[in-house]
């Protein structure tokens, strides 16, 4: 016979445990998304592949600097949902959950499709629905909770800036 509070009952976790777990699954769905990506990413150190060969505009930033910045903004994209998640958004806007899973699927592939396929059109093609899809959610969120709104601008911001140089690379190298 069970009696409340028995030391074998397991407690339910704490409003502030729950949070905590969630945060931590957002985390590891993104890092688990930009694993993926790096697969096929240039490595900021070496020679290898397809992507040191090609011609590049003035402006384009290093793998050094990319690929941090990429990571940081996975985290970026995971404290963000998770801030939504926070408000009970899932329940009344399910966009919010959906085109989160959509745009983190795209934007794991993005690497595949342009460094992985060696095209930097498909890559460019993806680059631009993911920015139709940041700036839909960013028009979501931000009412939703104002500094995930302001995580989300950034990463969209971003990606405006990947998309010119997705195009030069397309132009530059067909």
């Amino acid at each position: 016979m069970e009696v409340e509070g028995d030391a074998q009952s397991p407690k339910p976790p704490s409003p502030k445990q729950r949070q905590g777990h969630a945060l931590a699954f957002f985390v590891g769905v993104c890092a688990l998304a930009a694993f993926y990506a790096s697969l096929y990413a240039p490595s900021g150190a070496g020679n290898w592949g397809w992507y040191p060969r090609l011609t590049k505009p003035a402006w384009a930033p290093s793998p050094a600097f990319t690929g941090p910045v990429s990571t940081l903004f996975y985290l970026v994209l995971a404290v963000s949902i998770w801030r939504i998640w926070r408000t009970g958004a899932f329940r009344t806007v399910p966009f919010t959950l959906a085109g989160f899973a959509g745009l983190l699927f795209l934007q794991s592939i993005w690497s595949t499709l342009l460094y992985g396929l060696q095209s930097p059109a498909l890559g460019f093609a993806d680059l631009m629905i993911i920015a139709l899809l940041a700036a839909i959610l960013w028009l979501t969120y931000h009412p939703i909770d104002k500094l995930a709104g302001r995580l989300w601008l950034a990463y969209l911001c971003w990606v405006v800036f990947l998309l010119p140089l997705n195009a030069a690379l397309f132009y530059l190298n067909r």
